[in-house]
């Protein structure tokens, strides 16, 4: 029996449950909403390179953590604006950042509701048992699949219980090369497009 069962006697607790899930949505909806209204704003500031750098790396948590714009577009503008090496730094700061923030904001919202989903599928609770024994390396090497959602890894590594310190260590590292080539990448593509 899940821990919502267990601890809260079921139904009220499922409801208690939802309504959690219901307001992450509705707060999530709302920022990405706002972040929607002045997206060509966002662009321009970056496309401009007169922000600061505090301004990019705001700027890099903020679009990784909600995508009003394709994040690859923001690691190519800040390798465009801050050389290769600097905008890739920007943009593993802010991505990590996010990650870290996601997996936090869905062990205190989503956990009670994702531990009971993983309860009623014994291959999911199988598998989350599997990554606690080698948490670092699940997350580590799910960084570095590119067609891998990343929300998905911060998601479940919450749902599993993956502890703290291995997430972000596996986080930190695994998000290192894929913004080093997008950056990369996205330098030059920019410079020979707009150079």
């Amino acid at each position: 029996m899940s821990r919502i069962g267990s601890e809260y006697g079921g139904s009220a607790a499922k409801g208690a449950a939802m309504k959690k899930i219901v307001w992450a949505i509705v707060i999530y909806g709302l920022i990405v909403w706002g972040f929607w209204q002045y997206k060509d704003e966002l662009l321009a500031l970056m496309q401009s390179g007169s922000g600061s750098l505090w301004t990019m790396l705001l700027l890099a948590v903020a679009l990784a953590l909600f995508p009003v714009l394709p994040y690859k577009l923001f690691i190519a503008l800040a390798a465009y604006a801050y050389g290769a090496p600097g905008g890739a730094l920007i943009s593993w700061f802010g991505a990590t950042v996010a990650a870290l923030l996601m997996y936090f904001y869905a062990r205190l919202f989503l956990a009670d509701a994702a531990e009971g989903g993983l309860d009623r599928s014994p291959r999911l609770k199988a598998f989350a048992e599997r990554l606690g024994r080698r948490p670092f390396w699940f997350v580590f090497v799910a960084r570095l699949v590119p067609f891998l959602p990343q929300p998905l890894v911060n998601l479940y590594a919450a749902a599993a219980g993956i502890r703290p310190l291995p997430y972000i260590a596996g986080t930190a590292l695994g998000k290192l090369p894929m913004m080093a080539v997008y950056a990369f990448a996205g330098e030059k593509l920019l410079g020979y497009l707009l150079g």
